[in-house]
């Protein structure tokens, strides 16, 4: 068993500390209000897609995003479109999931 030496022995230092706080980024602004029209187009390329016509719904989507990206519709149309993308995604056709996904971006 070996002693312990006073050379050993390492002293404390101080240590400062200091406070350092994070401000978040700005929250984006709020998508434009819904539009009734918008709301309708949405609607009717929902029922395009829920009928077993996802190529029309598709354009529809695409035209909503497009054409009113920043409207709640343009924005839930793109969601509808990376749900799409995802089925094809499972259903194997990844050929089409790219085509939309690269059409998205």
């Amino acid at each position: 068993m070996s002693k312990i030496r006073e050379d050993d022995i390492v002293e404390e230092e101080e240590i400062d500390v200091v406070q350092v706080t994070i401000t978040p980024p700005p929250a984006p602004p709020p998508p434009e209000p819904r539009n009734p029209v918008l709301a309708r187009l949405l609607r009717m390329a929902d029922g395009y897609r829920r009928s077993g016509q996802p190529y029309q719904a598709i354009e529809m989507y695409f035209e909503l995003v497009d054409d009113h990206g920043e409207t709640q519709e343009g924005l839930q149309a793109r969601e509808h479109l990376m749900a799409v993308c995802e089925q094809y995604e499972r259903e194997g056709k990844m050929r089409q999931a790219r085509a939309l996904y690269e059409r998205l971006l």
